[in-house]
């Protein structure tokens, strides 16, 4: 068995990397988290070995976007960047961002644009810490997506969960 599937599910999200005049790639990651508010800032995970990673290494940026699309989450998650377009063979509609050249997924429930300001090379991946520059949400408020029952989170493999609809607050 494995330690990290203590941890799981966990939210799932597409990063895009490389510079939208140029070259891009996107691939599924669970391996993210908040870094801290003060700078806004986030972390994921990225094997050494994945065209993701020579991309922003090249680059020193990258985006999250959240999607509900479970097929596109499989597909960027199980091919390599390095065989393929992803962009043009899974047929991802994407744009550059506002604030850093990078690419995101339209109609996304959110996009980020981060910029890299410390890598940490751990084992086989590089733990990327990005400065969140811009970011839009969908119907989200404080707390958060109005409708968080549409994130997906990642059990392992093939598996998948959404959120309940029942929202609980402390009292």
């Amino acid at each position: 068995m494995k330690f990290y599937r203590t941890l799981h599910p966990r939210p799932v999200a597409i990063i895009g990397s490389g510079d939208t005049n140029k070259e891009i790639n996107f691939m599924a990651c669970s391996w993210i988290t908040p870094i801290a508010e003060d700078i806004s800032a986030l972390g994921f995970a990225c094997d050494k070995g994945h065209y993701t990673y020579e991309l922003i290494q090249k680059y020193k940026q990258f985006s999250v976007n959240i999607v509900e699309d479970l097929d596109l989450i499989w597909k960027v998650g199980t091919s390599s960047g390095k065989e393929i377009n992803k962009a043009e063979t899974f047929n991802i509609k994407f744009k550059s961002g506002k604030a850093l050249s990078v690419p995101l997924i339209e109609g996304a429930l959110a996009n980020l644009e981060c910029k890299v300001i410390k890598d940490v090379e751990i084992g086989e991946v590089m733990f990327y810490i990005g400065e969140v520059k811009h970011w839009k949400a969908q119907n989200f408020d404080e707390y958060g997506y109005k409708e968080f029952w549409k994130v997906p989170l990642h059990k392992s493999g093939k598996a998948f969960a959404f959120p309940s609809k029942k929202l609980r607050f402390l009292k």
